[in-house]
């Protein structure tokens, strides 16, 4: 094979490879999914009469990170968590934007900062039935130069030690019959032992990608903070 025809060779496959991580589809395609996933949310709702979406946020030391995670939430019943019925527990997504980032000119590319799809918020929608909510538990994974570390805030975990008490601070949420509550960011604050949790709705920037991926579920989405 001639020096032309390696280099002809090359930048095939490395095409190949962009359209694979989602560089170049075919926008007719991405047009049908949006609007495909943007059905099957507004279908989802009917399971248990309501959604919710959050975004889990660990404040670092050099500003807000995100943080793969679970929030479990436990109605309120006589002021209490209810501690009879199973929990909701919530999964935080991977790709959305952080508070103070900017959309991306072009939200298909940006590959070093993936930002949501509409198969990634369809898939981090979680059916719940409506009512008041607090969180019991949290728990989150951060990457560390010495491997993988797990943060964890309140009892509720299921294990030897387990207790249900819901955290302080704006750890409470009410969802209403047919809403799709986007929950915005969840911050826990504090220490260990005292851990408080802080709550911001989305970012104007993050709307603005719901709203182009999400065409036909953006207008039914209810934009709220945990503490409301």
């Amino acid at each position: 094979m001639n020096k032309r025809l390696f280099a002809a060779a090359g930048l095939s496959v490395i095409a190949v490879l962009l359209a694979s991580c989602g560089g170049a589809k075919d926008p007719a395609m991405v047009a049908s999914e949006r609007v495909a996933k943007s059905t099957e949310i507004l279908n989802e709702r009917k399971q248990k009469g309501a959604l919710i979406l959050a975004r889990f946020i660990y404040p670092g030391l050099f500003g807000p990170m995100q943080c793969a995670g679970q929030i479990r939430l436990r109605k309120l019943v006589d002021g209490e968590p209810d501690k009879v019925a199973a929990p909701e527990d919530v999964w935080s997504g991977f790709k959305w934007l952080l508070p103070e980032q900017s959309k991306p000119a072009d939200i298909n590319g940006n590959l070093l900062n993936p930002v949501g799809n509409a198969k990634e918020y369809e898939r981090v929608l979680h059916p719940i039935a409506p009512g008041t909510y607090v969180v019991t538990y949290a728990s989150c994974q951060m990457s560390s130069p010495n491997g993988t570390m797990t943060l964890e805030a309140g009892g509720d975990h299921g294990g030897l030690f387990s207790y249900i008490s819901a955290l302080e601070g704006a750890s409470k949420i009410t969802i209403g019959e047919g809403q799709i509550v986007d929950a915005g960011y969840f911050r826990v604050q504090g220490t260990k032992t005292h851990p408080v949790v802080v709550g911001q709705e989305a970012s104007q920037a993050e709307r603005e990608i719901m709203r182009e991926v999400l065409p036909g579920a953006y207008s039914s989405i209810t934009f709220k903070k945990f503490g409301d």
